[in-house]
């Protein structure tokens, strides 16, 4: 299973949680198995069907938009994280 982690921004998703073990073969399907109940999350990290730009996923530390996208493979022994951005003044 590949460990998730999930940002203090948006562990209310994940019951305060900041790793969660998903089942997935690919960061799309990390992502839909982590925001499959919660349509404000899936609004907040995705516009359509790609990820916002403030939002970056890295694999073992390097970002996804250097490898394969969405479309990159995981495994159990892959750390995933997700920076999003946050605006303020």
């Amino acid at each position: 299973m590949t460990i998730l982690i999930v940002p203090s921004s948006l562990r209310r998703y994940s019951n305060q949680q900041a790793r969660l073990t998903l089942m997935a073969s690919s960061i799309d399907e990390l992502l839909e198995r982590f925001i499959h109940d919660s349509s404000e999350l899936r609004n907040f990290l995705f516009s359509g069907k790609v990820l916002r730009k403030f939002v970056i996923v890295s694999k073992n530390g390097q970002d996804i938009r250097l490898l394969d996208g969405l479309l990159t493979p995981v495994c159990a022994t892959d750390e995933v994280h997700i920076i999003a951005g946050v605006a303020g003044g």
